[in-house]
């Protein structure tokens, strides 16, 4: 698959992120289960967002095209990051 169609496979998802306004959330499947993407404003007035997971979340550090990077620290202060690929999912019916 060329980058152009997955790009275009992903601009469904990519769009209702990208239209989420403060503390505004969206239901999304991926890879069978059910994720929570929220956004919420910073202490600068940027927006920030996160994706849960039952009481599990993770911070997004950067949104692209066709994925999201996503990261969070442990009590030790280890930090693990994930790319979540908007190939995948699927928005939840409402």
């Amino acid at each position: 698959m060329k980058y152009s169609d997955k790009v275009k496979k992903a601009s469904t998802i990519l769009k209702a992120i990208n239209g989420l306004s403060e503390d505004q959330s969206i239901d999304i499947v991926y890879k069978g289960d059910t994720y929570k993407v929220s956004v919420y404003k910073t202490y600068n007035d940027e927006m920030s967002y996160s994706v849960w997971k039952d009481y599990r979340g993770m911070n997004v550090s950067k949104v692209g095209k066709t994925s999201l990077t996503l990261y969070t620290f442990d009590m030790m202060g280890q930090k693990t990051t994930y790319r979540l690929s908007l190939l995948d999912c699927s928005l939840l019916p409402e």
